[in-house]
């Protein structure tokens, strides 16, 4: 018969993100690598910032009803001089300026009688000084100013300019462009004597008359079992004795470092070789997913994974060289490699932003979610924790993701694949409660498996508390739960708290006169359930409420956030030899 002894365990800190490459089992002294006590299972649009546990902030959309059409080929976040950025992006072989950094209009942009290819999948841009270059690996390269769209040949200046090529990155002061062939080259610095008047000399940078002074030729190439360029790309170098940063060529395969000359002089006095390989086994899939973080460059790999070029760097002398993303494989692992060629990222709102899950759609390649990495954990002078992955984001598809400044304002916008089929921009928002409008986001978590500090101990589950607060609005809550090791989700309760968010929605105001004051957030201390609900659990022949773990689910629609978690058991008698039994 039953003790009356009640056991309880929880969790009131998730500072540690999730963990899905573990088996849930929290860790304890007879488990020790079980999953850490901070930590959960997974999590969906979930964020752990702060160490509670609240959603996701919401994506909003801008521009919805544009005129283009088309395949989704490229976008680009471009910073003209003087004023705040705007975005560019390339349609069905057209090019658009959408004005975020005021109305939100659309404008077409389109080099006059010379369009790029509608057909192509993938455009590359790269900004260079206040000159947007287009790519597509088949045309002459196109340049926006910042007031016209033009041929590269038609800015001016004598030949030879850039040559068509794909990925760019401007570094140095030179635009470095991949060719085909596993071939890459750089332009003339900027301010030389190729630029223009016009332009006070800053349009040399679309010339590329500068590579007489390398040796043997004008370009790098990079060995024929690493594949073609997939991306170029710098990080900052603060370590003065190392020189300026390098440039980074990233294959399917490998890494290359490129110690780049910085004046012309330096071109024809170079003696070493430029080029090393800085990790092998593992390049990138495509430029897009490169993101520079400080001195680091996070990118995706084909197997699938996310890696971190300093952490590779660290390891170097060890066997292994292991992605940095296990936390994320649940989310990742059934990435279509085929596609992942178009994967984007960005570092916004002090995390790192990677997409996943992509899929085709009639206008381009699209992703379901997002994998976020949380750097807030070492943005502290005290004691630094590990970045926190914060699960999987999931909501409105989307082709691109592109961030930029907008006059010290860091914002972050989503070229999304709507429900109707149709491209639209959408902002990705900084602690917005709310989703597409004013809809409730849907968020949910999976707790650690917790096994009452005795993994040997038949116990029954009898409830469960949660402690809430920042509860605003209708919040629809949903809990489940599963015994031991159970593949199924077994409902156990469900439950709706409401705080009015002003008085419009408060149905004992007396009156509700302009303007509408907010109301202030509410907290439930704390909500309790019932005993769960008991059904046949066939793989162990007991009912549901017996085990020796018991792992639950949570699932919230609408703003809140959790402080505390925990679930009460009771012992359970068994008969002797019980678990002896053949």
């Amino acid at each position: 018969m039953p003790s009356d002894k009640l056991l309880s365990q929880g969790q009131w800190d998730w500072s540690g993100g999730t963990d899905s490459s573990r088996p849930p089992t929290i860790a304890s002294e007879q488990n020790p690598n079980g999953l850490p006590t901070n930590m959960v299972s997974w999590a969906n649009n979930c964020t752990f910032r702060g160490g509670s546990i609240r959603p996701s902030s919401g994506f909003q959309p801008l521009v919805k009803g544009a005129p283009w059409s088309g395949l989704y080929q490229g976008g680009y976040v471009y910073e003209p001089n003087g004023a705040l950025p705007y975005l560019i992006l390339d349609i069905g072989g057209k090019t658009y300026a959408v004005r975020v950094d005021t109305d939100n209009s659309v404008h077409e942009i389109t080099t006059a009688g010379a369009p790029l290819p509608a057909n192509l999948p993938q455009h590359w841009l790269k900004q260079g000084e206040q000159f947007l270059v287009f790519q597509d690996g088949v045309s002459e390269p196109r340049v926006w100013d910042g007031t016209t769209m033009r041929k590269i040949s038609a800015m001016g200046g004598a030949a030879p300019y850039l040559p068509t090529g794909t990925a760019m990155d401007y570094h140095q002061g030179r635009f470095w462009v991949a060719l085909a062939n596993r071939a890459y080259m750089g332009g003339d610095i900027v301010l030389g004597p190729s630029g223009t008047a016009p332009y006070f000399l800053r349009d040399a940078i679309l010339h590329a008359g500068e590579n007489v002074y390398l040796a043997g030729g004008g370009s790098f190439i990079v060995p024929t079992n690493a594949g073609d360029v997939r991306a170029l790309s710098h990080a900052a170098n603060l370590d003065t004795a190392l020189g300026e940063s390098q440039l980074y060529v990233f294959t399917r395969k490998t890494i290359y470092s490129l110690n780049v000359p910085v004046t012309r002089a330096d071109w024809a006095a170079s003696k070493e070789p430029l080029q090393r390989v800085a990790s092998i086994n593992f390049g990138t899939v495509g430029d897009r997913g490169v993101v520079p973080v400080n001195g680091d460059l996070f990118f995706q790999t084909m197997e699938p994974g996310i890696r971190s070029l300093a952490v590779a760097t660290r390891y170097f002398q060890q066997w292994g060289n292991t992605a940095i993303s296990n936390n994320v494989d649940r989310a990742i692992r059934s990435n279509d490699r085929s596609l992942l060629r178009y994967s984007t990222g960005v570092l916004f709102d002090n995390r790192l932003l990677e997409s996943a899950q992509p899929f085709q759609t009639p206008l381009g390649v699209a992703h379901r979610g997002i994998v976020p990495l949380d750097f807030d954990l070492i943005s502290t002078l005290q004691t630094k924790e590990p970045p926190a992955w914060e699960g999987f984001w999931e909501g409105v598809p989307y082709f691109q993701l592109l961030q930029g400044d907008f006059g010290g304002l860091e914002r972050c916008f989503a070229i999304v694949y709507s429900d109707a089929g149709k491209i639209e921009v959408w902002e990705v928002t900084k602690g917005d409660l709310r989703d597409n409008g004013d809809n409730r986001i849907q968020w949910s978590k999976e707790y650690p498996a917790f096994t009452f500090n005795n993994l040997t101990q038949l116990k029954k589950l009898v409830s469960a508390r949660m402690w809430i607060d920042q509860l605003r609005g209708t919040c629809d809550f949903t809990f489940e739960y599963r015994p031991d090791f159970g593949s199924c989700w077994i409902l156990w309760h469900q439950q709706r708290e409401c705080a009015a968010r002003d008085c419009t929605e408060d149905v004992n105001a007396a009156s509700c006169s302009y303007p509408i004051q907010p109301y202030c957030a509410e907290n439930r201390a704390c909500m309790i359930l019932p005993a769960p609900p008991v059904t046949c659990d066939p793989s162990n022949t007991r009912p549901s409420n017996l085990g020796y773990q018991f792992q639950a689910r949570v699932t919230v629609h609408g703003s809140c956030r959790i402080r505390g978690f925990m679930m009460y058991c009771e012992p359970e008698m068994k008969p002797l030899y019980h678990d002896l039994k053949g």
